[in-house]
């Protein structure tokens, strides 16, 4: 038993840990790509022999691939877990963690390292130009998990524990909202291969998957849904926990908002959207967020019956 409980502590940090990463790795290569035009740098001398060109398959797919890296971080820092929680500056010992020896001193010649600009022939300004980015996500990432787990643990303590703390629906919101990402993700990509495979058929052109995700305008649309998906869930959520809102009400509901955001988004940047595929693209994200307020929040009326 005490083995069992022990994996299902573990795991539930791992899936903490990995959305902390994926979501902080992702905002900030996001911003830090387009603030540094990373697409234009890759291209110039020397640094074109050390970095894939930014529209490359395996660069668009990088963020998709964070939660190994995620879960790979879960596993170096669960025996430590408890340290950081306790103590008062918990985020300041694991970002200095993470900037000395994942950044700064790393075994090696990576970028930004000591090593890096020992044994590369990057230039100087290039490992300059990437610590903005590598240190606000680390910070932003070391605050949040640290944060999270302490609040965890006081949760787990009768005398300070709280009904509905803000903070802690905040977090499922964005948690929730995080989920629904990846299904936009996962409902665009067989969009798009499908849209190829019929392309190839009749000989028509298809969609230019790579260039399409490494597009600023097209991942800002997904960041514009996560941000009306994480408030929408935050407002629905009381009231589903109130027994005001009925499962398939909230699915109907959140399929036309992740259906309509991106149809209104595309029409106004790009000119027009296809009805068909918005519904499509939005199926997948509202079934999602649908599963994670059912599984993540208790009903205070009514609790035991069955939607």
């Amino acid at each position: 038993m005490n083995t069992q409980n022990s994996w299902k502590t573990f795991l539930s940090f791992a899936l903490r840990v990995i959305i902390a990463h994926t979501l902080t790795y992702f905002i900030f290569g996001m911003i830090m790509s387009n603030v540094f035009d990373y697409g234009e740098v890759f291209k110039r001398e020397i640094i074109r022999d050390y970095m894939l060109p930014i529209d490359r398959h395996n660069v668009v797919w990088g963020p998709f691939l964070q939660p190994i890296r995620g879960l790979i971080f879960a596993i170096g820092l669960w025996p430590i877990r408890g340290f950081l929680i306790e103590r008062k500056h918990g985020w300041l010992i694991l970002w200095g963690l993470l900037v000395t020896i994942g950044i700064l001193s790393t075994p090696a010649a990576a970028p930004s390292s000591i090593e890096g600009i020992l044994y590369t022939r990057l230039p100087m300004w290039y490992h300059w130009m990437g610590l903005p980015e590598i240190l606000l996500q680390t910070l932003v990432f070391s605050v949040w998990l640290v944060w999270w787990e302490r609040q965890l643990a006081q949760s787990r303590e009768p005398q300070v524990r709280k009904q509905n703390p803000l903070m802690a629906e905040i977090v499922k919101a964005a948690m929730i909202a995080c989920f629904a990402y990846i299904g936009y993700a996962i409902v665009g990509l067989v969009l798009a291969f499908t849209a190829n495979t019929r392309a190839a058929a009749t000989g028509t052109g298809g969609i230019d998957i790579e260039a399409a995700g490494a597009s600023f305008k097209m991942q800002f649309m997904f960041v514009i849904a996560f941000v009306v998906n994480a408030l929408t869930i935050f407002w629905i959520a009381r009231r589903w926990q109130a027994d005001q809102m009925r499962l398939w009400v909230i699915f109907l509901l959140f399929w036309f908002i992740d259906a309509i955001v991106p149809w209104l988004y595309q029409t106004l940047v790009f000119g027009s959207s296809f009805v068909p595929t918005a519904l499509l693209l939005g199926l997948l994200p509202a079934a999602i967020i649908t599963i994670g307020i059912r599984t993540n929040y208790r009903r205070s009326m009514r609790a035991g019956q069955t939607v």
